[in-house]
């Protein structure tokens, strides 16, 4: 479950950017074949999305996620 991050103190500009690169990461992971499901919710509330990996560990999630400038 992705939850609204407390550093929002970014320019549209810089938000478009980091949306960008964090597009590219999710796709980069489908096609490796760890991304299984991922999308957001719409009532723009603290949950924003979600994301179901097909990984041995936690912990390769949480390398795999280090690299997405969304969640960085």
């Amino acid at each position: 479950m992705l939850s609204t991050g407390s550093n929002r103190t970014y320019d549209s500009a810089t938000a478009a950017k980091i949306q960008e690169g964090h597009m590219a990461k999710m796709n980069r992971l489908y096609y490796d074949g760890k991304l299984k499901v991922a999308g957001p919710f719409g009532d723009d509330g603290n949950w924003r999305g979600i994301f179901i990996f097909d990984c041995k560990t936690k912990e390769e999630v949480e390398d795999l996620l280090k690299t997405d400038p969304a969640i960085a």
